[in-house]
C-alpha cells in the first residue's frame, strides 16, 4: 500500500497552494504531491497564499493569508465573525453553489457506499431565505486575556470563545433574547466556569424561540446555587422569555447540558407549530433548529409514506413526535418509540393538547419495542426512521427486515451513517428509490436528507 509522504513543512512556513476540492467539513483541500493540506475559507480552483499551522503525518492545516486567484463562486461573507466563529463553513460560497455542493457531496458518498446501486440524489431543497433560520441560540461564558467575563460562540474546532456582535444565520429575536440574558447574567459578576477555572459557575445561556413567539431560556451552571438568578426572573421575562430554567452541568466542556434541569418560572413546555400541528417542548427537548427545515422534512415524509385510513405508522426514534403527530391525521394508528422518557412525555403532552387520540408513544430501546410489533402491538405498514447522528443499531434493521413494512422514510442528519445504513438495509431486502437533501443549516457543511426505501420483489 502506498504510504503518503509528508513534505518538509514547518510551522509558520508560507506557500502558494491550489485548492483541489472541498472536504466533508466544508474546508478547502490542497495537495503537495499526495499530502493534503486543509485551508479553511477557500474554494475549489482558487490559488491562495497561506501559512502552515500544523503538519501531521496524515495531513496538515494552513491559515489563509490571501486569495490570489478567487473562484467565480466566491462571495463576501455576511458575518463579521466568519471563520473566527465555528458556526459556519461556507458563507464565502455563493448560495446556489452551496446547494449544488451538498447534492454532489451526498451523491459521491452514496455512490462510494452503494456502487452502481446508489440512488440519484435530488437537488437540495432550500429554505425561503437562507438567513435567520436558526431559532436556537447558545452563548457560552468565558474570560478575555484581561480576566473580564464575556459571552460568545466557540471558535472553529476549539473550546475558545469569540465575542459576538451579530449572527445573520440566527433568528433575530432569539439572538437578541440570548444576548440580553447574557448581559443580565454578567451583571451578577459571577465567575465563568472553564477547564482552567473549575471553581467557576456560569457556563452558557440557551434560547429556543418558536414561530408562535414563545421562548425557553435555559441558564447552564456548574452547580445549582446561582446567587441573584431568581432576582433576574422578571427582567428575563420582560426580555422575551416564556419559560426560564436552570440546568446543572459539572461535565467536560464539550457537553452542553447536564442531567438536572429545574424550571424556575413559566410553564413547563412551550409550543411550536408546524403545518397546523402543535408540539410541546420542554427546556432540554431536541427539536429541529430550523422550523422551515422541520416543515420540509414533515412534508417529504408524509408525501412518500402517504398513509391511509387503514395504515399503521411506526415513528422510530420519534423524539417529541415531529413525524408521528403530523401523520396521525391520515393514518389509522401511529406508534412512536424513543429511548428518552422526557421526549416521550413531550410527545404525549402534545397529543393531549391537540386532541390526537390515535397516537401512542413508548419509552425504551427501539429494537426491543419493535419485537412486540405483530404480537401485542400492531404490525406497521409504514415506518419513519429518524435515528441520532450515529445511525441505526443493527438490531433495529434486523427487526425491520422481519416486519417488512411497505415503505420506510429514513431521515438522516449524517451522510456517513445514512450510507452505511442504506447498505445494511439493502442487504436486508430494501432498496432505496430516492434521496432528497434538505438545507437545514445554510452556510454550513451540514447535510440533512430523506431517503425513500421499498422492499425488494
Amino acid at each position: 500500500m502506498h504510504e503518503r509522504r509528508r513534505p518538509d513543512l514547518r510551522l509558520g512556513d508560507r506557500l502558494s497552494l491550489t485548492i483541489d476540492h472541498l472536504g466533508d467539513g466544508g474546508d478547502g483541500l490542497a495537495r503537495l504531491d499526495d499530502y493534503v493540506i486543509i485551508v479553511p475559507g477557500t474554494l475549489p480552483g482558487e490559488q491562495v497564499f497561506a501559512t502552515i499551522t500544523s503538519a501531521g503525518r496524515k495531513h496538515g492545516r494552513a491559515h489563509l493569508l490571501r486569495v490570489e486567484q478567487p473562484s467565480r463562486h466566491r462571495v463576501a461573507p455576511a458575518c463579521p465573525h466568519f471563520l473566527a466563529c465555528g458556526g459556519c463553513d461556507l458563507q464565502h460560497l455563493d448560495y446556489a453553489r452551496q446547494l449544488r455542493h451538498k447534492q454532489e457531496q451526498l451523491q459521491r458518498l452514496l455512490t462510494y457506499r452503494l456502487g452502481d446501486g446508489a440512488p440519484t440524489v435530488a437537488p437540495t431543497i432550500a429554505p425561503p431565505d437562507p438567513w435567520h433560520r436558526r431559532n436556537k441560540v447558545v452563548l457560552h461564558f468565558g474570560q478575555d486575556f484581561d480576566g473580564h467575563p464575556f459571552a460568545g460562540f466557540h471558535r472553529a474546532r476549539s473550546i475558545e470563545l469569540v465575542p459576538i456582535e451579530r449572527c445573520p444565520t440566527s433568528d433575530d429575536d432569539a439572538l437578541e433574547l440570548c444576548i440580553d440574558a447574557a448581559d443580565l447574567l454578567l451583571d451578577l459578576r459571577l465567575p465563568p466556569w472553564s477547564e482552567r477555572r473549575p471553581d467557576g459557575l456560569l457556563r452558557s445561556v440557551l434560547v429556543r424561540m418558536t414561530t408562535l413567539g414563545e421562548a425557553h431560556l435555559l441558564v447552564v451552571a456548574a452547580h445549582d446555587h446561582v446567587p441573584g438568578l431568581r432576582d433576574l426572573l422578571p427582567a428575563l421575562h420582560r426580555a422575551g422569555a416564556t419559560t426560564i430554567a436552570l440546568n446543572v452541568n459539572p461535565e467536560e466542556p464539550s457537553r452542553l447540558l447536564g442531567p438536572q434541569t429545574t424550571i424556575l418560572s413559566g410553564p413547563p413546555r412551550i409550543r411550536e407549530r408546524i403545518d397546523g400541528v402543535d408540539y410541546m417542548l420542554s427546556p432540554t427537548a431536541f427539536f429541529q433548529t430550523s422550523p422551515d427545515g422541520a416543515r420540509t422534512l414533515v412534508r417529504l415524509v408524509a408525501g412518500f409514506l402517504a398513509p391511509e385510513r387503514d395504515d399503521v405508522v411506526a415513528d422510530l426514534y420519534c423524539g417529541v413526535g415531529l413525524f408521528a403527530l403530523a401523520l396521525a391525521g391520515t393514518a389509522r394508528d401511529v406508534l412512536g418509540c424513543e429511548r428518552n422518557p422526557a421526549a416521550i412525555a413531550d410527545a404525549m403532552a402534545a397529543a393531549a393538547h391537540g386532541g390526537i387520540r390515535n397516537a401512542r408513544f413508548f419509552a425504551g430501546a427501539v429494537h426491543e419495542w419493535l419485537r412486540r410489533c405483530g404480537d401485542d402491538l400492531p404490525r406497521p405498514q409504514l415506518v419513519v426512521l429518524d435515528p441520532p447522528r450515529t445511525g441505526c443499531e443493527p438490531e433495529v434493521l434486523d427487526e425491520l427486515a422481519r416486519l417488512r413494512p411497505q415503505r420506510i422514510a429514513y431521515v438522516a442528519c449524517d451522510p456517513q451513517a445514512l450510507g452505511r445504513d442504506l447498505l445494511a438495509l439493502r442487504e436486508r431486502g430494501f432498496g432505496c428509490s430516492a434521496v432528497t437533501p434538505v438545507d437545514m443549516f445554510p452556510h454550513t457543511a451540514h447535510i440533512e436528507a430523506m431517503a425513500c426505501l421499498l422492499p425488494n420483489g
